[in-house]
């Protein structure tokens, strides 16, 4: 997979190199437009009407080159858009109706805008040395516009033998460009293309310009350069052209580079076919031996599962462990499951022995006692859970009781004073304690009741003797008084009788 990704990526990075190549023919044709249009324009039509029409043709032959190319690439080819009034431009340029500077920044303009979209190709590029190449190249063609750009302004220098205007810092601003990008594309270019770029740009031409823009330099505002314009526009002209040639000459190199990279890639890619092929035969042939073993240990633990969920559903009571004694995958497999069917056999028989002793605590509780606890532990979380939940549950229900008991008790020794207390307790246990805790209270007020009756009881009973003994006082004088009655009355018989 990783090798057909760096074959697309190649296909990709040839593809931008096309673009930037049919690019750079455009931007080299369309800069030699310009020079001979604004020659034209400057010379009122006497100068360059015979090169003209040969040039347009390659202009327009080179941008007819960008659009098939782009086609096959899917690129972007708004960057034609720029030129779609390149017949009325070039109509201008014919009729004399158009201004040499408004010519040259037309042309200008548009060959900036070629350049920059070959900037935007390199980021583009996945090929480390692809990129670099056409990297190196935007440096060379910026550099290369720039000495196209001192060719013109040195021209019209020289043929006034003396700077105008801003002209000089224009001048200055392209030397500089013109330096830095060669010597940046001398950084990027691959050995070879530094090889063919230093054996190619020198000699009397380069010479020559690179002493006349010194001299321009040197004199700056001053003028007087003494530089014949013709010998300049010939010389930048011809440098120019090697520059070109390097364009040339590194397109032919990254051009190929890429191709070998393709080739390499594409035998890079029946290679891996081809051990690709040899995997699968001795695949198919591994599956076909090894086909049977595998079967046999799959039903054996097919068989042992199928017991150990049969004993999970409670239809045995003991699960089989898988007969399978290899030294592969499925034998390792096999001891896992074992362990753990003898793991959870151990704790289902936990969790039951636990439950038993659950069912036997629950009976004691429904037989009326309360002391108890389950003391078996599972094995199950929950259950554990559970269990810890259930004891302290009979814990706290015999602690209530208990309680509830002794209060009870202290009743029973004629002593209502005492109270259970129901702390934070609620439902029907604190109902039980608040009924008791009534019990006591209502009690406590008959008792109460009965001892203020006793009192009042005892004061009457006291108030009754008294007025008993008084009456017996009376009752006692009465029968003294009638037995003196009676004295006298038989005194008085006796006397009434004799």
């Amino acid at each position: 997979m990783e090798t057909l990704n760096v074959k697309e990526n190649l296909k990709i990075t040839k593809n931008r190199i096309l673009e930037a190549e049919v690019l750079a023919t455009a931007i080299h044709f369309v800069q030699i437009e310009r020079g001979l249009s604004v020659g034209f324009v400057v010379s009122n039509g006497k100068n360059n009407s015979d090169k003209l029409l040969s040039i347009r043709q390659k202009v327009d032959s080179a941008l007819e080159d960008i659009k098939k190319v782009y086609a096959s690439t899917h690129g972007d080819t708004s960057v034609l858009n720029s030129l779609s009034d390149l017949s009325e431009k070039r109509a201008s340029v014919d009729s004399l109706s158009i201004n040499a500077p408004d010519t040259n920044a037309y042309f200008t303009k548009n060959i900036k805008t070629f350049l920059d979209v070959a900037l935007i190709i390199p980021p583009l590029i996945d090929d480390k040395d692809g990129r670099n190449i056409i990297q190196a190249y935007t440096h060379l063609a910026t550099s290369k516009e720039a000495l196209g750009q001192i060719r013109a302004n040195l021209n019209g220098a020289f043929s006034k033998n003396s700077f105008v205007e801003d002209t000089f810092f224009k001048f200055g601003g392209s030397l500089g460009a013109y330096n830095v990008n060669l010597g940046k594309f001398d950084v990027l270019a691959s050995d070879k293309v530094k090889r063919f770029y230093r054996d190619t740009y020198k000699g009397e031409s380069v010479d020559k310009i690179t002493a006349m823009m010194d001299i321009a330099r040197s004199k700056g505002m001053s003028g007087g350069f003494g530089v014949e314009p013709s010998v300049w526009f010939n010389e930048a002209t011809t440098s120019i052209d090697l520059l070109r040639d390097i364009e040339l000459e590194l397109y032919k190199d990254v051009l190929k580079l890429a191709d070998l990279k393709i080739e390499k890639t594409n035998s890079d890619i029946a290679v891996l076919l081809l051990s690709l092929v040899i995997v699968l035969l001795l695949f198919f042939i591994s599956v076909i031996i090894i086909f049977k073993n595998i079967t046999d240990s799959i039903k054996n633990i097919q068989a042992g599962l199928f017991s150990f969920f049969t004993f999970l559903n409670q239809k045995t009571d003991k699960a089989e462990s898988i007969n399978l004694d290899s030294k592969d995958e499925f034998g390792q497999m096999a001891k896992v499951i074992n362990e753990n069917i003898s793991s959870i056999e151990k704790g289902l028989l936990a969790d039951a022995n636990t439950v038993a002793n659950a069912v036997e605590t629950a009976n004691k509780v429904k037989a009326g006692y309360l002391n108890v606890q389950i003391t078996v532990l599972p094995n199950n979380p929950q259950l554990v859970e559970l269990r810890n939940v259930l004891n302290e549950m009979l814990v706290g229900l015999n602690a209530n009781i208990e309680k509830s008991l002794n209060t009870l008790k202290i009743y029973a020794t004629n002593n209502f004073t005492s109270r259970a207390d129901k702390a934070s307790l609620e439902g029907e246990v604190a109902s039980l304690i608040d009924g008791i805790n009534n019990l006591g209270n209502e009690i406590s007020t008959m008792l109460s009741s009965s001892l203020t009756n006793g009192l009042d009881l005892q004061t009457e009973a006291s108030t009754l003797k008294q007025s008993v003994e008084l009456l017996l006082t009376s009752s006692n004088q009465q029968a003294a008084s009638l037995e003196e009655t009676a004295a006298a009355m038989e005194e008085m018989t006796s006397n009434v009788q004799n």
